[in-house]
């Protein structure tokens, strides 16, 4: 499902509103009996939950939380969304420590010098 929606600044445009009804037919799914569910707009910041008719207007008034675009509190599972959000990564480079280097370098050119000598 493209989320593309919640950065859209214009919050009566087309494309937010309906992001927003797909948004809240999504968050009904786990439980469709259910009259309140979480609101991820910026006020409630998914610690309030409200009624799916109050959870629409906040998010047109409020917007969504622009970082929420895994709906992991509304029944999206981890991995449906770690395929919609994968990154394929060929060339990983490890995290190199400077200073251990420059030690590195230090030990093999003195050899016998003290192990025990300040990094700084």
């Amino acid at each position: 499902m493209d989320r593309r929606w919640i950065q859209n600044p214009n919050r009566c445009a087309d494309e937010y509103l309906d992001g927003i009804e797909d948004f809240i037919e999504f968050a009904r799914r786990p439980n469709l009996g259910a009259t309140r569910i979480r609101c991820p707009c910026r006020r409630c910041n998914n610690t309030l939950w409200e009624t799916i008719e109050n959870v629409g207007f906040h998010l047109v008034r409020n917007r969504m939380i622009e970082t929420y675009s895994i709906w992991n509190l509304h029944g999206e599972q981890l991995e449906h969304a770690s395929s919609l959000n994968a990154t394929r990564v060929d060339n990983v480079q490890p995290i190199v420590d400077a200073n251990d280097q420059v030690m590195d370098i230090i030990q093999d050119v003195f050899p016998f010098a003290s192990t025990n000598m300040n990094q700084e």
